[in-house]
């Protein structure tokens, strides 16, 4: 049996302006789709979205595509649309949640070398950030530690390789990051089901 709906994969990149993601989104919504994921950043002055968005079977990626480009002027925005495909999305080892720290003076070849240590152990990244203020740099990124690998010892060799780009890194558990980075009580953190809960 055939299902009734079709999930599609879908980013947009355009120079930013106020309204895009309103655009996007009731662009989406107009071929009666349900949005189910949705990711959005602006990079150097450019608004680049990815989401997933299920929508009524017989709606081709064709048609998204055309339908969204009609929201922009001709040439503006880049709009891919592709087939969500479950078989195609592989799972990271298990692991537990990891915030990266890198800061110090910008300098070529930075990320290359971070995201080449971090690609030969195995550990994914799942969100990277920076931040830029004159010739001072600041990363921050959330990685996926396997479970495998002794943390001790990748923390003493990201501070060797940090140390070889004249970095200061940091590399602590996303719980201790968000107790020390956000205001509130750690053990919300611990434990959510004991957020709100008066002692």
């Amino acid at each position: 049996m055939e299902s009734a709906f079709t999930r599609y994969v879908i980013s947009v990149l355009i120079a930013d302006r106020p309204g895009i993601l309103r655009d996007v989104t009731s662009a989406v919504t107009d071929l009666g789709a349900n949005i189910d994921g949705i990711r959005q950043t602006v990079v150097a002055g450019y608004f680049t979205v990815m989401l997933t968005a299920t929508l009524p079977a017989g709606i081709s990626a064709s048609d998204v595509q055309q339908r969204m480009l009609r929201s922009f002027r001709i040439g503006d925005a880049s709009v891919t649309v592709v087939p969500y495909d479950v078989n195609k999305v592989t799972k990271a080892a298990t692991g537990e949640r990891y915030m990266v720290t890198l800061t110090g003076d910008d300098q070529t070849g930075i990320l290359q070398a971070v995201t080449s240590f971090f690609a030969d152990r195995k550990i994914n990244i799942e969100d990277w950030n920076v931040e830029f203020n004159g010739a001072h740099i600041t990363h921050v990124g959330q990685i996926s530690v396997p479970d495998l690998l002794d943390i001790k010892q990748v923390q003493i060799e990201l501070r060797h390789l940090a140390q070889k780009l004249n970095l200061k890194a940091g590399l602590q558990h996303e719980f201790i990051f968000r107790a020390i980075s956000e205001v509130g009580p750690i053990r919300n953190l611990l434990d959510p089901h004991q957020a709100g809960i008066q002692r």
